[in-house]
């Protein structure tokens, strides 16, 4: 007599492994979204530190901010930043926004202000969660000018 597996047999371990996939695989989804969240929050707060910090030891700021943040210089060797030389900003693309989150440098008053602007007409789950992260709140940040007190 040759012993193998019944037909039923092997549609309950089929069934069974269904069931355990259709509950992992949402969880984890969910642990990648998180984690792009988490990483281009990163990013901003990391290039608006980059940019303080370089108008702050320099005492002066660029037109192009790539000339002042690493990271905005990888972002746009990887398609995922837009910048503007003439206006001192740029447009970082994050999930499938294209401007989800505007890094400003205002130079127009006697006071220089590092921005974030935030795009509010985003449809974008990766961006919305960013722009909460972040806080907008927490910025402008002054860098250079009058209002700075030592």
């Amino acid at each position: 007599m040759k012993k193998a597996f019944t037909m039923i047999e092997l549609i309950f371990v089929i069934v069974i492994i269904s069931i355990l996939l259709s509950v992992a695989l949402p969880k984890l989804s969910a642990t990648r979204d998180d984690a792009l969240i988490v990483k281009n929050s990163e990013y901003i707060v990391g290039i608006m530190t980059e940019i303080s910090t370089y108008i702050i030891a320099n005492g002066d700021s660029e037109d192009d901010l790539t000339k002042m943040s690493s990271i905005l210089k990888s972002l746009k060797k990887q398609d995922r930043v837009g910048v503007d030389i003439s206006n001192k900003s740029a447009k970082v693309k994050i999930g499938e926004d294209e401007a989800c989150i505007v890094v400003d440098l205002d130079s127009t008053g006697t006071t220089e202000f590092l921005k974030t602007i935030f795009s509010v007409s985003t449809s974008d789950r990766i961006c919305k969660m960013v722009q909460l992260f972040i806080r907008e709140k927490d910025y402008p940040l002054v860098v250079r000018g009058r209002l700075i007190q030592y």
